[in-house]
């Protein structure tokens, strides 16, 4: 990408993240750190990510673990810009609306994206059926962006 364009903007699932802190210089991870992308995640999603930690932990290079998963968040949110819940709270109840009968647990990204009106990357299948927001998948930005 040629410094004068505009970079490519993205609501990050969760899965993405979860992505990029398993493997440090996974495709996702550097995919993330890349700078062609402002990204973007609810506060809120970070009690999401906090309930993964112990498995992200578990599924890390054993000589890494503990110690570097606080070192990769860190690195990973330096490029990711986190969204106070005040900001798009007017958008839950219509994202809760649409997500509700799919995965309401996946409320706050829709929310966001809503708010924002930007697509969301993520590699979760359930995403594309609300039909309201564009949904990437880690692939889909590989190949279009990358």
């Amino acid at each position: 990408m040629e410094g004068n364009q505009e970079k490519i903007c993205f609501i990050v699932d969760t899965n993405i993240l979860m992505s990029a802190l398993l493997k440090d210089d996974s495709q996702t991870a550097k995919l993330i750190k890349s700078d062609l992308f402002h990204l973007y995640y609810p506060e809120d999603g970070l009690t999401e990510l906090e309930y993964y930690k112990e498995y992200i932990i578990s599924k890390r290079d054993k000589n890494l673990q503990r110690k570097s998963l606080e070192y990769a968040i860190t690195f990973i949110f330096e490029s990711v810009n986190t969204i106070p819940s005040n900001f798009y709270s007017d958008k839950l109840k219509e994202a809760y609306n649409i997500m509700k009968d799919i995965d309401e647990k996946d409320t706050l990204f829709l929310a966001l994206a809503l708010k924002l009106k930007y697509p969301i990357w993520s590699n979760d299948k359930h995403f594309q059926k609300q039909g309201k927001i564009q949904v990437y998948t880690t692939e889909d930005v590989l190949k279009n962006y990358y």
